[in-house]
This record gives C-alpha cells, sequence and structure tokens, in this order.
C-alpha cells in the first residue's frame, strides 16, 4: 500500500500509522490540576490511560521527537518505540507517534485502539488522519474514508491526508473523487513522495492511456513514472473485493 511515509512537518504524522488503551480518558478542556497530572502519564504505566493533547513542544521534548523520527527515518520502528516508551508523553505528538510506530510493528489493533483514544480526546486532524490509515489497513473503507475526510477538512492543505484519502477512494473504486485528491496532494507536495505514483493509478483507473497522455503532459511525467503508476493501479484492483 503507497500511503503516507512521514510526516509533513514535526507535528503531522502519517502516513497514511497503536497496548489495550481505555477509551476513559481525560477530556483536553479539562483544569490546570488534572491536565498537569495526565501530562507526565505514560501508556505502559497505569490500566487506564489519560491521553495529553498538549502541542507546546519544549526543547526537551524536541529531542525526544526527533530521536524517535531519525530512527523511523532509519526504519528502526521497533527501537524508536522502545526509546518513546521511555520519554514523558507530555505532549500529544508523543501519543501520535506511539500510535503509529504500533501499526508499523504489527500491533495493529493496539494502533486502531490508540487513535481513537487520540481522537476521542483531542479531536486532532492528525489523530483522524492516522486511525483512517489504520482502517484502511483493516479493510475498514467506509469508517477510513470517513476519518480521512474529516481530517481533510479540518486540514484541507496537508498533502499527506489527500494522498491517503486519495488511495482510499482507489481501493473503494471512486476513481473520479480519487484523481481529484491526488493531483491536489501531487501539487501540494511539489511531487515529492509517493503521491506521483498514487496520481497516476487514480488517472489511469478512471480515464486509460488517454488519461495518461493527458497527464504527462499537464505536469511532465517520465516513462518510469507511468511503469510504477500503472502497477500501483494493478495492485489496487487486484486488492479490491
Amino acid at each position: 500500500m503507497k500511503l503516507s511515509e512521514q510526516t509533513e512537518t514535526r507535528a503531522k504524522l502519517w502516513p497514511g500509522v497503536l497496548i489495550a488503551l481505555s477509551l476513559i480518558t481525560a477530556g483536553c478542556a479539562s483544569s490546570p490540576d488534572s491536565a498537569q497530572s495526565t501530562q507526565s502519564q505514560k501508556p505502559l504505566s497505569d490500566p487506564i490511560y489519560a491521553v495529553g493533547c498538549s502541542t507546546t513542544l519544549q526543547p526537551e521534548h524536541q529531542l525526544e521527537l526527533d530521536l524517535v523520527d531519525s530512527l523511523m527515518g532509519d526504519a528502526q520502528s521497533y527501537a524508536a518505540l522502545a526509546q518513546l516508551e521511555s520519554m514523558s508523553f507530555d505532549t500529544q505528538y508523543h501519543w501520535l507517534r506511539w500510535a503509529q510506530l504500533l501499526a508499523q510493528v504489527d500491533q495493529v489493533d493496539d494502533s486502531e485502539d490508540a487513535f481513537r483514544a487520540i481522537v476521542h480526546t483531542c479531536g486532532s486532524y492528525e489523530a483522524h488522519h492516522g486511525l483512517g490509515v489504520v482502517l484502511v489497513k483493516q479493510g475498514e473503507l467506509k469508517e477510513a474514508l470517513n476519518m480521512l475526510a474529516t481530517a481533510k477538512d479540518m486540514s484541507p492543505a496537508a498533502s499527506g491526508v489527500r494522498n491517503d484519502l486519495g488511495y482510499a477512494l482507489m481501493l473503494d473504486g471512486q476513481y473520479g473523487r480519487a484523481a481529484f485528491e491526488l493531483r491536489t496532494a501531487y501539487e501540494l507536495a511539489k511531487g515529492k513522495g509517493t503521491v506521483k505514483q498514487n496520481m497516476i493509478a487514480a488517472y489511469y483507473l478512471n480515464g486509460g492511456e488517454a488519461a495518461l497522455s493527458e497527464l504527462r503532459r499537464d505536469v511532465g511525467l517520465r516513462e518510469d513514472d507511468l511503469t510504477a503508476g500503472k502497477q500501483v493501479a494493478k495492485n489496487v484492483l487486484g486488492g479490491r473485493p
């Protein structure tokens, strides 16, 4: 699956993705005292977890997240998860990365629980996006599309969100809508990442070779781009029920 592979900023997560997490969580609009009591709670420290929604990054938080991001960038997801679970979990970004990493180490059910808790507590577009991606992985397309559409409405210029929404629309057979979302994602991302191949696939599925010829003239695609995009289209068709 060609889902978003990296966050667009330090505050944005996937792509496009998590320890039996209770959904009995404290809301973001809590009192200062209750907010302070939840911020230092780690996911493994109590059977009832309180998700923190803070988006304020102190220098020490940035150092922690930079370490996790570096390991994730080197495809060391297990090490990244181990390092993260030794940290403070003082910000929402720690929780989002935890949920994402659980999916990357094949703990997809736990990833879903974690993202649902963050959606329930914080309601951020990043949490909706992450949950949508996990639901795509699980084949729950209807709910996935709702989550990804909500994330897009909350942050319409997030290329990763529109890329993953477009891919999910392809899986659902909505090729015209997928082409629109993926062309938008392609321009927002300036052609970087997997979005190019996904866009080509959507155009090909929606209009065949004629659509690809027009797209090639518009954006200047290479032959290897077209070949890779057609392979994505074949994968999409092979994965449809």
